[in-house]
């Protein structure tokens, strides 16, 4: 890509006057469009230093209404930033519904500077590659449209600009060591980015790369690429074809069985359940020091039947916690900007930090479960979730994270029991809904779900534990003793 780019086009003042005009008027009018229609764009200037990245964005952006996009400079990550995943930080900055994000600089810039240091680098840049491609798929299947350009420039070039701007009283405080050192090393880093790119230019997420020598010529090739890749996507998605993906994926993990059951042991004595729960919070209390010690993550999901306990349980592990190491996220109805955004956003953004604990009360399980049910998404949609879902969870396997699934199983007159209690206790009213009755109708259906879910969501590295919970005192005390258990693995 890189070496077959022409980097002698040029393009005269008077030729360039001709014709930014109508394209700065067509560029605002598809603007318009994209909002009204709620399309999310996510537009991706990348380049060498000094090929012009700024410049060509401050072109780009003088007629767009600034209401209606966001500029992300990416640059080193914060303190918070470094605590996360490679694409944490990305998520967190992706268009809501009918929004334009332009990245100066972007995941890519950030996965050559902190990924190709020390040894064990070609490793790390693949695995960089696997994370920024699954991104930019899942975001594309939920209708965003990519337009990523690569400027570039010459060694030569580079070189002229670096002591141009060194040189000028104004802009010698840009250039810094590390621009000087990357300039040495500018051939190493060549066949390591057109290997970068090759293997991100996608029919979903393809590249642009520009010559970007002359200035006029750069900010002209950058606003036919914009909006020829805004005419051609915008169709294809307000009419999409019908079929099951947009785009072609494989991701066969190593599937582990689940083990279901509704018979569950008595714990007969109080004292003998009070006893292993308090041991068990001890436990985990000792524990959470040592994984904040070593920052280690752990995510922990709670999902279940309606009224199998997932509160009680998620209450008493963590009893014992240092609030200041743990958060609890309680999963309900996405809120309207949550509405705006792809399903796995809200999720993403509450990772636990390193060495920090998150326990999710319910997940982005509901999106095969409650929006397939309810028919709260579309069929393809909650197909190809199994897919993006195990993707994710061993992405942040593969970080460094632990994670644990549990689903609290209960059996049907258990269900209508504590109903039917919930209905008649003054104190716990508030915890049954018509949603409840409603969904205890669907129970089959559920059941065709949630068997669907095992069978393709049971990884290897993150397998399903379930917990029989028609005896709570046995189910609290399952669960406390397998997160002790788990998080006492992760230190080993």
């Amino acid at each position: 890509m890189l070496k077959k780019c022409d980097l002698s086009k040029k393009t005269d003042d008077k030729t360039f006057a001709d014709k930014i005009a109508p394209l700065q008027e067509r560029l605002g009018e598809l603007q318009r469009q994209l909002r009204d229609e709620r399309i999310p764009v996510i537009i991706v200037i990348d380049g060498w230093n000094a090929s012009g990245i700024t410049m060509t964005i401050q072109e780009l952006i003088r007629f767009l209404d600034p209401r209606g996009f966001t500029l992300a400079s990416i640059g080193k990550p914060a303190d918070e930033e470094q605590k996360h995943p490679l694409m944490w930080r990305f998520w967190n900055r992706i268009p809501a519904a009918g929004r334009i994000a332009i990245f100066a600089r972007s995941w890519y810039s950030r996965a050559l500077a902190e990924e190709t240091d020390g040894p064990g680098w070609e490793k790390r840049v693949d695995r960089a590659i696997c994370s920024i491609n699954r991104f930019e798929r899942n975001l594309s299947d939920d209708g965003t449209i990519f337009i990523k350009i690569f400027l570039h420039i010459s060694k030569k070039e580079q070189k002229k600009r670096l002591l141009d701007r060194e040189t000028n009283p104004l802009t010698s405080w840009m250039i810094t060591k590390g621009d000087w050192d990357f300039h040495r090393d500018y051939d190493a880093y060549l066949p390591v980015i057109e290997e970068f790119l090759k293997k991100t230019d996608t029919p979903y997420a393809p590249w642009t790369v520009v010559g970007a020598t002359d200035a006029n010529y750069t900010v002209l090739t950058t606003y036919s690429t914009v909006i020829a890749t805004l005419e051609k996507n915008i169709p294809l998605i307000l009419h999409p074809k019908k079929q099951g993906t947009k785009t072609k994926f494989r991701f066969s993990p190593e599937i582990v069985p689940v083990v279901r059951r509704f018979a569950a042991p008595d714990l007969r004595e109080k004292k003998e359940y009070e006893a292993r729960v308090a041991a068990a919070q001890k436990k985990m209390r000792d524990l959470q020091y040592l994984l904040y010690k070593r920052n280690i993550p752990l995510a922990i999901v709670f999902e279940g039947r309606d009224a199998a306990g997932k509160g009680g349980t998620i209450m008493r592990l963590t009893h014992d916690l240092n609030p200041r190491g743990y958060s609890v996220m309680p999963v309900a109805v996405p809120n309207d900007d949550e509405k705006e955004h792809q399903y796995l956003w809200r999720f993403i953004r509450n990772y636990p930090a390193v060495g920090h604990i998150t326990i999710y009360d319910r997940s982005w399980y509901g999106r095969v479960l409650v929006e397939r049910v309810d028919g709260l998404c579309t069929k393809p949609e909650w197909k190809r979730a199994y897919t993006e879902i195990n993707e994710m969870e061993e992405e942040f396997r593969n970080w460094g994270g632990g994670l644990l699934k549990f689903w609290l199983e209960v059996s049907p007159d258990e269900q209508l029991k504590r109903f039917t209690q919930r209905e008649t206790d003054p104190h716990k009213q508030w915890k049954i809904t018509e949603d409840d009755w409603k969904n205890r109708e669907k129970w089959d259906l559920y059941g065709e779900a949630i068997d669907e879910m095992f069978a393709k969501t049971s990884t290897k590295y993150a397998p399903w534990t379930v917990i029989e919970s028609d005896d709570k005192w046995y189910a609290r005390t399952k669960t406390l003793e397998t997160v002790a258990a788990y998080a006492q693995t992760l230190l080993e």
